[in-house]
Parts: structure tokens; sequence; C-alpha cells
């Protein structure tokens, strides 16, 4: 309803007005006040309503994932790769004119969904000898990135055959600006069969020793056995990392694909014939063959 003072306003500049008429009007301006005022609120609702729906990400956006483990002069288990065919793997991978990301320019792209074309990302489980003895001197003779999982129990420890890297390997490889270190878990553990509150803490805890010891943030987890659903993905969000990384495709669990990603099983029966199945897989891999992200862990007699 209009105020007296600004009826009289109008009535005092135009002579044609007076008090009956403006009395007639006065249902006009009820309509309209009610019209203005839905159109207000559609007006502020609708961007809301856009803004909170994030845009869907698509696997096929992403770039090829890699996933190693040791890297031996003689292999002792099927998920071991020679030096000699990581060698040529990365020449190949150079000669196709493939980019190798930093797990800080993953990130940024998934955030993005968009990625320089042809990339890969390489990623290294565990956190074996092998990988400063031989993946590390491999890659920085090409000038080429990767990004090491962790298992932070386990630094300064050793299995038969497979030691794991010292408190000084660490820290150099940190240093190195080609390399990320992720985490994976304290004690790698299945992480579906763990409470809420034991999923929390394996993943908070190994996230922020890490942190300390080299002074750069963890942003990504690689799952231990690839092992994930809605509630690792939840505490996996809580503790703050970015990203997720799989080994088979179980689904997103109704979350971003980002926490649930895919990555090619590297192993020796990859490097045969002059790395058939490599370039095979690598080539594939937005189309997800299940053969590509299948167990190569086995013990060679």
């Amino acid at each position: 309803m209009l105020s007296q003072n600004v009826k009289n306003y109008i009535i005092h500049k135009h002579s044609f007005c007076s008090e009956e008429l403006f009395n007639g009007w006065e249902p006009f301006w009820k309509v309209q006040r009610l019209y203005l005022t839905l159109l207000l609120l559609l007006f502020f609702a609708l961007p809301l309503t856009v803004c909170a729906k994030s845009p869907e990400e698509n696997r096929a956006a992403f770039p090829v994932v890699l996933m190693y483990h040791d890297i031996k002069t003689e292999p002792l288990n099927t998920f071991d790769v020679t030096r000699d065919d990581f060698s040529a793997q990365l020449d190949w991978l150079r000669e196709k004119g493939y980019r190798t990301l930093s797990m800080d320019e993953f990130v940024f792209g998934v955030k993005k969904q968009s990625f320089p074309e042809k990339s890969v990302l390489i990623t290294f489980d565990d956190g074996y000898e092998g990988i400063c003895l031989h993946a590390a001197p491999e890659l920085r003779k090409r000038n080429m990135r990767a990004t090491f999982f962790i298992i932070t129990e386990t630094i300064n420890k050793a299995l038969e055959g497979y030691p794991y890297i010292s408190m000084k390997q660490l820290t150099e490889l940190a240093a190195d600006p080609l390399f990320s270190i992720g985490s994976h878990t304290m004690r790698h553990p299945f992480l579906t069969r763990l409470s809420p509150q034991e999923q929390l803490e394996e993943l908070t805890r190994s996230k922020t020793k890490l942190e300390n010891l080299t002074g750069r943030p963890v942003l990504a987890l690689a799952y231990p056995y690839g092992d994930y659903d809605a509630s690792v993905i939840a505490a996996l969000k809580e503790s703050g990392y970015l990203a997720g990384f799989a080994v088979n495709d179980r689904g997103m669990a109704n979350e971003p694909a980002r926490y649930s990603i895919p990555r090619i099983y590297m192993g020796m029966e990859l490097g045969k014939n002059h790395q058939q199945l490599f370039k095979k897989y690598v080539k594939a891999y937005k189309k997800m063959p299940k053969e590509a992200f299948a167990e190569r862990f086995n013990v060679i007699q």
C-alpha cells in the first residue's frame, strides 16, 4: 500500500490525480507489489540453485593413471617391473608426446575438468626402496614427474626382498620438484573393514605425519588394495584429501569421480612383447577396460 505522504506528493505534482483516484487503485498496487515480491524471490533464489550444483565429473576427462609398486633388476613378484621395462615405458610415453603430471597439476586439472592433451599421471604404491634406487633416476634423466604413495608405519622397515624407503630417502624425494608425496595410510589395512573412527585415524594421522616429515601438503590418498566405499570416501574428504586413487573401477559411491580414480595395474606382463599390453592399455584407458586394472600380485617361484 502507498503511504499517505507519497499520495500527497503525486496529487500535488499532477492535478489530474485525486484521493478518490488513489483509493480506487489500491487493489492494483497490492497486486503489483505481490508480483514484484515474487520476481525478486525468483531472481535471488535461482542463481543460488544453479551455483549449488557442481559440474558432473567425467572419468573420460581424466588423463591416464599408472600404478607401479616396485622397480627391480630381478623381479620377485609379477607386480614388479624391471628397470629396463620401466625405462622403455617412459621412452615410449615421451616419444608419443605424453606429458607427466605432478599431483598439484592433476588436482588442478580435476577441478577444472581440463588437462593438457595426452597427459599421464605416474604413481607408485607402498614406498619400496626401488623407487629411489631405480625409478627416480630414470624419471630424473627424462625430467618426468611421478607421485609416491607412502605407508607411514613402514618407513625404515623391510619385508623379505622388499625394503621400504628410509626417512632420509623420503625427504630427498620430497625435496625434488619432479616428485609428489601422497598417503597410502599408516598400516595398509582394508579400510572398509574399519569403523568410521578408525578410518579417520588411518587417513588423518598418515597425512599429518607425511606433511610434517616433508614440509609439503599431501593432497591425495591411494586406497590400500583399492578398497573403498561411501564411508571411506567420507573419511577421505573429512581428512582434507582432494583426490582418492583406487585400482579398478568399483563405482563412485554417489561421489565426484575424483575420489575413486582407477589406475592401470603395472606389472611384468605389460612389458612383454615390446610393451605390447602397456601400450594397449594406455591408449584404451578412457574406455576403462577391466583387464587393465586386474590384480597382478603373484610370487615368482
